[in-house]
């Protein structure tokens, strides 16, 4: 793991939990200060947030309509620790874009296309570099969301990641 401050607690069941009692070590990243603003800010939100662990496979989310962060119980367990890291970044950028009053899921756009997804992904792959985590990892990454090769084309275009030839 390269983000040494990182910690997850992973065996937890179905539930509501704070954010920070589940995941440690998020303030020493340089991306979310960016992303809330001020370390003041950034603290004040995180207090606050829950997490809800469901019983499903799905990754994480956040709920549109009470801005708590979702995870799927068997994600949270088994999720690379690095891939995971990047996972909360990105529902992060989504958090203060709900904040924000920003339609976080506008139809209008397909996935690899909406204005949000772009910005949170840039978030992620910048965070992923400041890691050092190299660009075929970052591909990784990307192609677990990726519904197919076609759009992982779109995403990787659209935020600047380049397979190595």
């Amino acid at each position: 793991m390269r983000v040494r401050a990182f910690r997850v607690r992973r065996s937890l069941a179905i539930g509501e939990y704070k954010l920070a009692d589940v995941f440690t070590g998020l303030d020493a990243s340089s991306s979310l200060l960016k992303v809330f603003g001020s370390k003041i800010q950034m603290t004040k939100i995180m207090k606050h947030l829950k997490l809800r662990v469901e019983p499903n496979d799905s990754g994480i989310w956040l709920d549109r309509d009470t801005g708590t962060i979702c995870i799927g119980a068997k994600h949270l367990a088994s999720a690379k620790s690095d891939f995971l890291y990047l996972d909360v970044i990105h529902v992060l950028v989504h958090v203060r874009q709900f904040l924000e009053g920003r339609e976080l899921y506008d139809q209008a756009f397909e996935y690899v296309e909406r204005p949000t997804e772009l910005e949170a992904y840039r978030y992620t792959v910048a965070e992923a570099r400041k890691v050092g985590m190299g660009e075929d990892e970052i591909l990784r990454y990307l192609r677990l969301d990726a519904a197919d090769d076609s759009e992982l084309g779109k995403l990787m275009e659209k935020i600047g990641v380049r397979a190595r030839r």
